[in-house]
């Protein structure tokens, strides 16, 4: 967990911003800068910048005989920008002994080049828009056994007295990631494409390290918000 709040970001943003006229609160406001921090936030919690393992999460989805569409995202406002994997679980109660079959990820188009067979355990799935589509249909057998979906979620949104939810040697590099966005609505493009590349630098030791320790295997994931901003490039 970080350890700067939202206001406090806001302060060392403002400082790294060396206080211009055109970052005063009549221009740049807490709010607007807020925009901006949080901007910062999600872009650096992203699984395709790092993967953080504070944003981790697991949930599951209980089938239905003769439904083969789920509701993709879980209940309590949790956003969920890339899946691990989704595991049919053999079972209506998620124990460690359970029998687990994990299932194929396509793409929608999958589904429709053939004829979709029903009533067995799901072995397929895709994502389409919010919900996860399966095949085979789950018939009577599977009513009320489970998916068990391991996924990132985005983080909430920072507020003026919280922290972030990842660890605190990131609170420099979202400090910097701020100032980046902050640069480039304000026009000042050559100094943004400058602090990118330093807050890069600082990314790129810790994936490193985290490479070392991890394997990198996707089913999704949504589209990156690459750090060639359009704002930068147009």
């Amino acid at each position: 967990m970080g350890v700067l709040t939202g206001t406090q970001f806001l302060s060392e943003a403002r400082f790294d911003l060396k206080n211009r006229p055109d970052t005063a609160s009549s221009g740049l406001t807490d709010t607007r800068l807020m925009l901006m921090l949080n901007a910062a936030y999600r872009h650096l919690a992203h699984p395709s910048v790092f993967r953080h393992r504070e944003l981790e999460f697991t949930y599951t989805i209980t089938l239905v005989n003769g439904v083969n569409a789920y509701a993709f995202t879980p209940t309590g406002g949790v956003n969920i920008v890339s899946l691990r994997s989704v595991t049919h679980i053999d079972a209506t109660v998620l124990t460690p002994t359970a029998t687990r079959n994990k299932l194929l990820p396509v793409g929608p188009q999958w589904f429709d080049e053939r004829t979709i067979t029903s009533s067995s355990r799901p072995t397929t799935y895709a994502v389409e828009g919010n919900n996860l589509i399966i095949e085979p249909i789950p018939g009577s057998n599977e009513n009320s056994e489970l998916l068990f979906v391991r996924a990132i979620r985005e983080p909430a949104d920072l507020t003026s007295g919280t922290a972030t939810v990842i660890g605190a040697n990131w609170d420099e590099i979202l400090i910097l990631a701020t100032r980046w966005r902050a640069e480039l609505h304000l026009g000042y493009r050559d100094l943004a494409e400058a602090t990118k590349l330093d807050f890069s630098a600082l990314i790129n030791e810790y994936e490193e390290f985290d490479k070392l320790h991890t394997e990198e295997e996707w089913d999704w994931q949504t589209q990156f918000r690459t750090p060639d901003s359009p704002m930068e490039t147009a």
